[in-house]
């Protein structure tokens, strides 16, 4: 295992660091994989922590605003088709999950789905997209930052710098 690490190592210290900064932001573009997975690796590879984990914030929010976008886009067309406005019962069900179901869901729900799907369904729902796009935020990082210590410590326990 230390030979895989000690190759990782000199392959990656022969790659410039802003390819190295593309290559963390890419992975964490991908759904599923996101700025957990792009600063685990990032870190698992070598590189220090505040690069990897800034790599796969900056790629994962691309992606979250994407997605985003695309959601609020699906929500507008569906309100202008629908015939008959929200009734007030409606309303306020969306309300209350703008309200309380937003941070939840976007703290909570990498467990079980992607970040940026979940943003996407969540503005396709017609919910505040500023509020899922700052929770969505405090996700990737809260869930990036905690992904590259567990890098770390692995690249550490394997025998890396």
């Amino acid at each position: 295992m230390n030979d895989a690490v000690t190759w990782l190592e000199v392959l990656l210290n022969d790659i410039h660091p802003a390819v190295q900064f593309v290559a963390v932001g890419a992975i964490a573009v991908v759904p599923f994989l996101e700025s957990y997975v792009g600063a685990m690796v990032g870190t698992m590879a070598g590189l220090p922590v505040p690069l990897a984990l800034g790599a796969a914030i900056v790629g994962n929010v691309l992606a979250l605003l994407v997605a985003v976008e695309l959601g609020s886009r699906i929500a507008a067309r569906l309100a202008t088709t629908r015939s008959e406005q929200r009734s007030e019962r409606h309303q306020k069900i969306v309300d209350r999950v703008d309200r309380w179901g937003v941070p939840a869901a976007s703290l909570i729900g990498p467990v079980v789905m992607a970040i940026s799907v979940t943003a996407f369904v969540m503005a396709a729902m017609g919910l505040n997209r500023r509020q899922v796009v700052v929770w969505q935020t405090v996700s990737i990082v809260a869930w990036g930052a905690l992904f590259a210590a567990f890098g770390a410590g692995i690249f550490a326990m394997l025998g890396g710098a």
